[in-house]
């Protein structure tokens, strides 16, 4: 058995490290701008790139390459597949690498010959936007809900596993050899629960008799039982995802119970595996008039945490949108390891 002194310091030397695609390798605080020519718009799934052919200080020519956002994202700040093509003269603003020999950045903003500019990550507040049309709030938890992040928290938050939380030994040893290169989303699997509750793409939710559908954009479907006594049915096989059982609280509140799991690799967040004792609490609450969506939910696994944990995230109702369903690309999804 390895000891929890020689797990803690190899938690720390792994850690001091750092992790490849946790934006680490980008200069968050540095803009730069390269002008050239388009050769390609890899318009795919989990990250756009561009590749644009400019000029290094020398007049060599030199190829950069820019991660950009997901499909999603993108079509949220105005893109399409066709916004720009090959050959188009642009000019692109960009995070670089820190390593200036990487001609490798992360996509701020490209600006076409004609002046149309458009955004990757987020765009400044006094940039034109599409009004909010007026929606009517939701009463019992319907409507398209957006996730409240912050610049940070998309572009850095996150990419670690959670330092703090109360792991067995067992835990612990999969902490100390965390590789964000092992995430199997970099092979297209889609979040599992609860980490699909922190997804950071809208969910659309849809409310019947007895069940409630939340539809995750380019993620998966989840359905909440809300049968009266409803229990976990004996048909039911362990998988990632559970299954959930839902009730409506004195308060008011949603209260959702998801049992049933199967062991899965980072099943509770990045670098946190969970086995079938996974018990995943949830409770959602309307607030901000029905404007707005609060989630807490704790998660229970004593095979990995000698405790229970709690995580949470706000939510706001936006206007129904089409949802994107462009699928996941494997090649796309581990681009950026030729730069690492």
């Amino acid at each position: 058995m390895i000891s929890r002194s020689l797990i803690l310091l190899s938690i720390l030397v792994s850690h001091s490290a750092g992790a490849h695609h946790s934006r680490a390798a980008f200069s968050l605080d540095s803009l730069i701008e390269v002008e050239g020519t388009l050769i390609e718009l890899a318009w795919r799934n989990p990250h756009a790139f561009l590749v644009i052919e400019g000029m290094d200080g020398n007049g060599n020519s030199v190829e950069w390459t820019f991660e950009g956002h997901s499909i999603a994202g993108l079509t949220r700040n105005g893109w399409t597949r066709n916004s720009f093509k090959p050959g188009d003269r642009v000019v692109v603003a960009a995070r670089p690498n820190r390593d200036p020999a990487r001609l490798f950045g992360l996509l701020n903003y490209v600006t076409k010959a004609d002046g149309e500019t458009y955004y990757a990550f987020s765009r400044p507040s006094d940039s034109s936007v599409q009004p909010r049309l007026p929606i009517e709030p939701s009463t019992d938890f319907s409507g398209t809900w957006r996730p409240i992040l912050n610049m940070q928290q998309t572009l850095v938050g996150g990419f670690q596993p959670p330092a703090t939380w109360p792991y067995t030994e067992k835990g612990l040893e999969e902490f100390a050899i965390f590789n964000i290169n092992d995430d199997p989303g970099l092979d297209c699997k889609p979040y599992p629960m609860p980490r699909i509750t922190r997804w950071p793409y809208n969910q659309r939710w849809e409310v019947s008799e007895g069940s409630i559908t939340i539809v995750h954009e380019q993620a998966t479907t989840r359905t909440i039982n809300m049968t009266p006594d409803a229990s976990l049915p004996a048909s039911h096989e362990p998988d990632e995802n559970g299954y959930s059982i839902g009730r409506i609280s004195d308060a008011g509140s949603l209260v959702v119970t998801t049992t049933g799991f199967a062991e899965t690799k980072w099943g509770s967040e990045r670098g946190v595996s969970s086995s079938e004792q996974k018990v995943v609490t949830e409770t959602y609450r309307l607030i901000d008039g029905g404007y707005g969506l609060e989630l807490t939910y704790t998660i229970t696994d004593p095979e990995y945490l000698t405790d229970s944990v709690e995580r949470g995230r706000n939510f706001r109702l936006i206007s129904d949108y089409e949802f994107t369903n462009e699928p996941c690309d494997p090649e796309a999804a581990r681009r950026h390891l030729q730069f690492d």
